[in-house]
C-alpha cells in the first residue's frame, strides 16, 4: 500500500516539476497507470504535509523542497537517502552512547582508585 502511494507521489512530483510554472490543477494529477487521479483530498493533503506542494484554490504548486527532491532523483531517491541518514545517525548515537558508557566506567574506576589511595 505505501509503495503505491510513494509511486504516485513520485510520478506526480515529476509531473509538477516538468509542468509550466511547476503547478497543476487537481484534475491533472495521474495514477500509476497514467489515468486521471481525481480529486483525492487526502492525497493532496499528504503531499502538502510532506512540504512537497502548496494547495491554492483548485491547483497545487510545487514547493522549493519538492523542486529540490525532483531535481535530485525524485521521491524514491529522497526516501532512500533519508533512510541512509537515519541509519547513520542511529549508528553515531549508538557509538556515542558506547563511548559515554566506557567513559563513565573509566571515571568510576578512577574514583575508586583515588578512594583507595586516600584510605
Amino acid at each position: 500500500m505505501f509503495y503505491h502511494i510513494n509511486e504516485i507521489i513520485d510520478l506526480n512530483l515529476e509531473l509538477l516539476f516538468l509542468s509550466k510554472n511547476h503547478s497543476l490543477k487537481f484534475s491533472e494529477f495521474k495514477d500509476k497507470d497514467g489515468k486521471k487521479l481525481g480529486k483525492i483530498t487526502e492525497f493532496f493533503q499528504l503531499m502538502e504535509k510532506k512540504n512537497l506542494i502548496k494547495i491554492e484554490h483548485n491547483k497545487c504548486n510545487l514547493t522549493e523542497f519538492g523542486k529540490k527532491i525532483a531535481e535530485n532523483g525524485g521521491w524514491f531517491e529522497h526516501l532512500k537517502k533519508k533512510k541512509e541518514n537515519e541509519k547513520t545517525n542511529l549508528e553515531e548515537t549508538e557509538s556515542f552512547l558506547k563511548d559515554q558508557t566506557s567513559f563513565s566506567l573509566f571515571t568510576n574506576r578512577l574514583q575508586n582508585i583515588f578512594k583507595k589511595t586516600k584510605a
